[in-house]
């Protein structure tokens, strides 16, 4: 996994993501009404892992008001697309005191989560549609337990084998996708119970296979791989993909395979 070229990919697609990332933004919202469903009460400290643009930020706060908000993505780039949430200077909180209307503190803090420094004591940490870009998924589930309270909560969005399968079937390449049962192995192994896990299959519909890339390129999905995109691999891979997958009309389906954890730190 070159983690240079995920973050220079991703970087490139900041102004872009919200735009063209539907999959993710439904995702995002489902795993808010999940969470909503499933936790007994308000979680006062949280970390999210991978927060992007704050596709799942937004959301989440709309619908949970707690505490302390650290948001954590490798793109420090990131950060100044958060600007609007509140901050300890924008709150006037910035010796560490309460707001008094309970908004949450919300501070960034840049870096690879599987490497750098993230804070502790956490009543949730949360993860939407970033794990599959890790190199040790497992390593990464038992730091998240060292980093969580007793009887506090993970909450993950992956993605599972069949996830973009097409591009995969087209093109030879791809990420290595967990599927459910392991995942939900390794989080019971790792001292966890599994409150929750489901997974669902979504198609989205493109015009062409060049919109596929273009989808694609917006969203900085294509920083698993350095090949360049010639005019001549571009016109192969939209020959490949309408042979296989297009529609009468042209068009061409993408498949998403989204995976939802949501486990409890044993005590």
């Amino acid at each position: 996994m070159d983690k240079h070229l995920i973050h220079q990919r991703f970087a490139k697609s900041i102004r872009s993501y919200a735009e063209y990332a539907q999959a993710q933004s439904v995702i995002a919202s489902k795993l808010c009404s999940l969470l909503s469903s499933v936790l007994a009460e308000e979680p006062g400290r949280v970390l999210e892992v991978g927060c992007g643009t704050g596709t799942f930020t937004r959301r989440f706060l709309q619908k949970f008001h707690p505490e302390e908000l650290v948001l954590n993505d490798i793109c420090p780039e990131v950060e100044e697309t958060l600007s609007d949430l509140p901050t300890p200077a924008a709150t006037g909180t910035a010796s560490g005191c309460s707001s008094l209307s309970h908004t949450p503190l919300v501070r960034f803090v840049p870096g690879d989560a599987e490497l750098c420094q993230l804070p502790g004591e956490q009543d949730l940490i949360v993860s939407c549609s970033v794990m599959q870009w890790f190199e040790d998924q497992e390593a990464f589930i038992s730091r998240c337990r060292t980093l969580l309270r007793d009887k506090g909560c993970l909450a993950l969005t992956t993605f599972g084998p069949d996830n973009l399968q097409e591009v995969a079937s087209v093109t030879g390449t791809g990420l290595s996708y967990l599927p459910l049962e392991w995942l939900h192995n390794i989080l019971t192994t790792n001292g966890f119970r599994v409150l929750l896990a489901e997974e669902e299959h979504m198609a989205l519909h493109f015009p062409s296979p060049m919109d596929v890339l273009r989808h694609l390129k917006h969203t900085g999905v294509t920083g698993i791989t350095r090949t360049a995109w010639t005019r001549g691999r571009m016109e192969e891979f939209s020959s490949l993909y309408s042979t296989r997958y297009g529609s009468p009309d042209g068009s061409v389906p993408l498949t998403y395979h989204p995976i939802y954890l949501i486990a409890r730190k044993n005590s």
